[in-house]
């Protein structure tokens, strides 16, 4: 797997999956060892709860929406000034093609999708994991959200957006291939 666009071309990392699928892991490890940017829709929701404090489900919905809001404003700042970055978000395909599609006719980037996937038995085992442990911003009450997440954890909701570009797939749940998606992504993204 090589690099396959032109010199020059500016690209876009866009770290997907489920919740708890291991996104926010890999895309610290990422956006280190390749110097980029690194946007992520939970962070900015964490800095909403700092400042605005916690609350309960309903509250932890509204930020959610904000947060994406003020997501999709530091993405296309990040688009006009043109150098590569990576989100880490969950995004649902059914909503999200449009504007990534309309993003991608304006600012002509290349797509490196990662999708990040695990057994629906380790997505709710983390979950509930990081419920107890406390490794998780209070603000997003998952501990109220149980329920509800294995409800929906293999919808089908989150997966490949529609765009150009490279796809890697990213199995968090097997040993090995966190070392195999680095080694595609250096394949992959420009020399630095």
């Amino acid at each position: 797997m090589t690099n396959s666009w032109s010199q020059g071309t500016p690209y876009v990392v866009l770290v997907l999956g489920r919740p708890a699928s291991g996104k926010s892991t890999i895309s610290a490890k990422i956006a280190e060892q390749f110097s980029l940017p690194n946007v992520s829709k939970d962070m900015l929701k964490e800095i909403l709860f700092d400042t605005l404090g916690g609350g309960d489900v309903a509250w932890s919905v509204k930020l959610g929406r904000t947060s994406f809001a003020l997501l999709d404003h530091v993405i296309e700042l990040q688009l006009q000034a043109g150098g590569p970055f990576l989100i880490d978000a969950a995004y649902s395909a059914q909503y999200e093609n449009a504007k990534f599609q309309r993003w991608q006719e304006i600012y002509g980037f290349e797509a490196v999708q990662i999708l990040c996937t695990a057994s629906p038995e380790e997505i709710g085992r983390r979950f509930i994991q990081r419920v107890n442990d406390g490794t998780r911003h209070p603000g997003h009450a998952d501990a109220e959200r149980v329920d509800e997440f294995r409800a929906v954890r293999d919808d089908g909701r989150y997966g490949q957006l529609e765009l150009r570009g490279t796809v890697l797939h990213y199995k968090t749940d097997q040993v090995g291939s966190e070392q195999k998606l680095l080694a595609s992504l250096t394949a992959t993204l420009p020399p630095q």
